[in-house]
């Protein structure tokens, strides 16, 4: 929950510290996290350290309080994407959802925005921040401070702001109350509106050494040869890795499926009935959720891009491990110069289209039917 316990990162969290022990703290800093690097730990345990004296910190970590006890400092803003639900059908405010943010940030530190939709039951939608949600901050912030000390603002998702959010809060930036600090974390560095970006302090998270990633999916239970073959194909995203160890019965449902896909796709060519079954596979894929929609194409781009490695004879960067006696290496030479690229536009395409709310049994129809013409391409 504080700095020392956040996974990898050595280099900025050396510099994160400096900055308190200077005193020299930016009043606004972004970190940049591509996908379970740790940017929700790193974002919430430095203002955690803004916030808490160290002598209050041993007292109560002696006795033993929970991690969601520390994230009820009064003076601690924390700004997320939400969207309606079963339990709020109207105009979702981040308060709403505030005992569910604070488990998922003590229990999911390394999750994504996916799997935060999931937790709310809102896996259908996109969540967002709204220009209101600004208000209140705004509001909250010019506050005088609980505890006397600073204030700190952890906005998680900063791509989810639109522009007359995004401008709100840029006002707020410009001119801060005294000693508030704002911590953004964005998952790319050019989806943050320009206005923003020019008054933040920027720092890109790293990928985390796999030795790390794999000590710390043994702490967790993992067995050992599994955790070094996550730790390896997690692509120094600790949020990935367990992912594969929290969710292999998905993954292997996930490798069903796209292997079925494929196999559909070989036959079609020149026996027009499989396209029955191509369309059966696309209604079933049509009717899972959005956000597992989103996982699945992400397993596709995945699956894809290790294919491509194999046929290019990159053997050592190759990480695949079937789950389903699945045998890529017989897949690998369907995958080449000549079509790879259509394959990954065509899952990076499919995605877009998701997140557009585009009707998911049309929409994986057509992702079938392209599958099976960019598949029997030649190669160039």
């Amino acid at each position: 929950m504080f700095l020392d316990r956040v996974i990898g990162q050595n280099d900025l969290k050396e510099k994160l510290f400096s900055s308190l022990k200077q005193t020299q703290v930016p009043h606004a800093q972004c970190f940049i996290d591509a996908s379970g690097r740790g940017g929700l730990d790193l974002a919430v345990a430095f203002g955690l350290e803004l916030l808490w004296d160290k002598k209050l910190i041993e007292k109560h970590q002696n006795e033993k309080k929970e991690s969601s006890f520390f994230l009820e400092h009064p003076d601690i803003h924390f700004i997320f994407p939400v969207a309606t639900s079963a339990t709020i059908s109207s105009k979702p405010k981040c308060s709403d959802y505030i005992k569910q943010w604070r488990n998922f940030v003590s229990e999911t530190p390394y999750g994504n925005s996916n799997d935060w939709m999931l937790s709310i039951g809102s896996e259908n939608k996109q969540g967002n921040i709204s220009v209101e949600e600004i208000d209140i901050l705004y509001k909250n912030l010019h506050l005088k401070s609980f505890s006397g000390g600073a204030k700190v603002c952890v906005l998680w998702g900063v791509e989810k702001l639109n522009l007359q959010s995004g401008n709100k809060l840029l006002k707020l930036i410009e001119e801060p109350p005294s000693r508030t600090f704002f911590i953004f974390v964005s998952k790319n560095e050019l989806n943050l509106l320009p206005t923003i970006k020019s008054r933040c302090q920027i720092s890109t998270l790293k990928p985390i050494a796999p030795e790390e990633i794999r000590s710390f999916l043994i702490s967790r239970g993992c067995e050992h040869k599994l955790a070094e073959f996550y730790a390896t194909n997690s692509e120094g995203s600790l949020g990935k890795a367990l992912k594969f160890f929290e969710n292999i019965e998905q993954q292997k449902e996930f490798e069903n499926l796209f292997v079925q896909c494929l196999r559909c796709a070989f036959r079609a060519s020149g026996n027009k009935s499989v396209v029955i079954d191509l369309m059966s596979w696309a209604n079933t894929v049509g009717a899972f959720g959005r956000t597992i929609q989103k996982e699945f194409l992400l397993y596709c781009l995945n699956f894809i891009r290790q294919a491509l490695l194999f046929s290019y004879r990159a053997d050592s960067l190759v990480n695949f491990k079937p789950l389903t006696g699945f045998k890529i290496e017989k897949f690998a030479p369907f995958v080449h110069g000549g079509n790879a690229q259509e394959l990954i536009q065509l899952m990076e395409e499919t995605t877009y289209a998701i997140d557009r709310n585009a009707n998911g049994k049309i929409l994986f129809s057509d992702f079938a039917l392209r599958m099976t013409r960019i598949l029997n391409k030649k190669e160039i």
